[in-house]
């Protein structure tokens, strides 16, 4: 390469040229006709100068050269980049088309058209001897040309728009969230969208934040294995594993293991496990698990668990549990709803809820509601247990200190008497088949003025239109002065019932009470001990059903 050669040449052909440099130099070249076009016409001179230095200006830059044995082997230079530039047009109209992805698939190199339609595409030369780029335009066919690959140029592309039949509905998808029109920039949005129909898997990526990463501006058309994000990532989808100190956003499906420090979205299905330190968020179905510490929400089914320190929304059925500090809510629950305040179900529960405050299902329930103020439900087909339990329907039991049902349920007022106490005032609610009785009573003729409150369950037997019988189990307390000698009782009463009219039945029935300390027994007024027989009559209003 160091020998000196002599060229003048006018329009002569590049391999005359080439072939009288190897004669003064005594050696041959060597290349590929794709590489080096032999057949252009050059015109040139140069006088006594190295063969290195008459090559790089015969031929421009982008070149390199080997000597071996008396060979000179011609190579484009890989390690150089060259520069794509041009304008994005409309085919029919003319007019230039801003915000289009201009890229190359094998490079994964990426940019946006401006107001102009101008782009400029930096890429690197390789093993090939053209390049492929690509336009996509959100309305528009993909159009792909290819360019001489080493060699700045500019190139002007048309692209037609889709015919309105092609047209698909745009999905809502995780760059409307409000993570995505935060996190996102409108570019990468935009080149997302235009993007919808390319997509490419790749075994791992690293990132800062979107955009600023191993997979650059196409970050977002990737499906990655393994994915780690410094501060937050923004992917196709996942196959694997993917650790963001921050957030991750994923387009579409997630499978395997999402970890984020504040947040994860995601725009399709997950399946795995989703943990984050605030927030899950997953547009379609998820089956396996979501942990949070504020707040988990779920746009499909659910299949598996979700655990949050604060709140859970599945937007479907979900089928395992949802377990949260304060409220979950799902539309149907095969399963199980765990809550420190609040469960929700707008369709029906068949399983279990258990709240701190209170259940609501907007739907029948087939299992069983307990809560520590009250539980609601359309149709009960199980248990209930709070202190006010509301049911539209029952078909199965209400424990509690008031049990409402609207239909076909019990509500009777009492005032009665006994021998105990001479005023009794009871409230009886829930169905014939169970329901319970909060009660108080006074007696104010007595020596020692007696008062008497407390609990008690019944069950109906019907006997006949007019007639029917409760037999009710009470355990009441009575106080006769002193909170330290407070006497507890036990008592069953069958009450025979007849029917006045709709609203309104005389009772009465004997009564057998036992005291459950005689040294404190009451002193009545009627005898010194206590009676274990006794009596019980009175009169109920708003009796509430009508098969009594």
């Amino acid at each position: 390469m160091r020998t000196t050669v002599t060229v003048n040449v006018k329009k002569q052909p590049l391999v005359k040229v080439l072939n009288s440099i190897g004669e003064q130099g005594k050696f041959h070249f060597s290349y590929n006709s794709d590489v080096v076009r032999n057949d252009s016409l050059v015109t040139f001179s140069a006088a006594n100068k190295p063969v290195k230095q008459v090559l790089d200006q015969l031929l421009g830059a982008g070149y390199q050269y080997k000597e071996v044995s008396d060979h000179i082997i011609i190579m484009q230079d890989l390690s150089r980049q060259f520069i794509i530039t041009g304008y994005v047009q409309d085919r029919e109209t003319g007019q230039k088309v801003a915000n289009a992805t201009v890229y190359e698939k094998q490079q994964f190199i990426s940019t946006l058209t401006n107001e102009q339609g101008f782009f400029r595409l930096r890429l690197k030369n390789n093993d090939r001897y053209a390049a492929a780029i690509t336009v996509s335009k959100d309305l528009y066919r993909d159009t792909t040309l290819s360019v001489h690959a080493g060699i700045d140029q500019q190139v002007d592309i048309s692209i037609k728009q889709m015919p309105p039949v092609m047209l698909a509905p745009v999905d809502v998808g995780v760059e409307k969230t409000w993570m995505g029109r935060f996190f996102l920039s409108s570019r990468q949005r935009m080149q997302s969208l235009n993007l919808s129909r390319f997509f490419a898997d790749k075994p791992f990526q690293s990132s800062i934040v979107p955009g600023l990463g191993s997979h650059g501006r196409l970050d977002a058309q990737v499906i990655n294995k393994v994915s780690f994000n410094l501060i937050g990532g923004y992917a196709a989808g996942l196959n694997g594993v993917e650790v963001g100190s921050i957030f991750n956003i994923d387009k579409k499906d997630v499978q395997y293991m999402q970890v984020a420090g504040v947040f994860n979205a995601v725009g399709g299905h997950m399946l795995g496990m989703q943990a984050a330190g605030i927030h899950n968020y997953v547009m379609d179905t998820v089956t396996g698990m979501q942990a949070a510490g504020v707040l988990n929400i779920v746009k499909g089914p659910l299949t598996g668990m979700q655990a949050a320190g604060v709140f859970n929304q599945t937007r479907a059925t979900v089928q395992g549990m949802q377990v949260g500090g304060a409220l979950n809510i799902a539309d149907t629950v095969q399963g199980v709803q765990a809550a420190g305040a609040i469960n929700l179900s707008k369709k029906g529960v068949q399983g279990m809820q258990v709240a701190g405050a209170g259940n609501i299902s907007h739907g029948r329930v087939n299992g069983f509601q307990a809560a520590g103020l009250f539980n609601y439900a359309d149709t009960l087909r199980g248990l209930q247990v709070a202190v006010v339990n509301v049911a539209d329907t029952s078909l199965g039991c209400s424990i509690g200190l008031i049990n409402i049902i609207k239909k076909g349920g019990l509500r009777q007022i009492t005032l009665s008497a006994n021998e105990i106490t001479l005023l009794n005032l009871s409230l009886k609610t829930g169905t014939k088949t169970f329901y319970t009785i909060l009660t108080a009573g006074i007696n104010p003729v007595a020596d020692k003025k007696a008062f008497l409150f407390g609990f008690g369950l019944g069950h109906i037997f019907t006997l006949s239109e007019k007639m029917y019988l409760g037999a009710e189990l009470m355990s009441p307390n009575l106080y006769l002065g002193s909170w330290d000698h407070l006497q507890s009782l036990v008592r069953l009463q069958p009450l025979l019932h007849y029917r006045l009219n709709r609203w309104c039945s005389v009772f009465a029935g004997p009564a057998v009470t036992i005291y459950g300390n005689d040294d404190v027994a009451p002193k009545t007024g009627y005898r010194s001990r206590p009676h274990a027989v006794g009596w019980n009559a009175g009169i109920s209003i708003f009796n509430g059903c009508g098969y009594y």
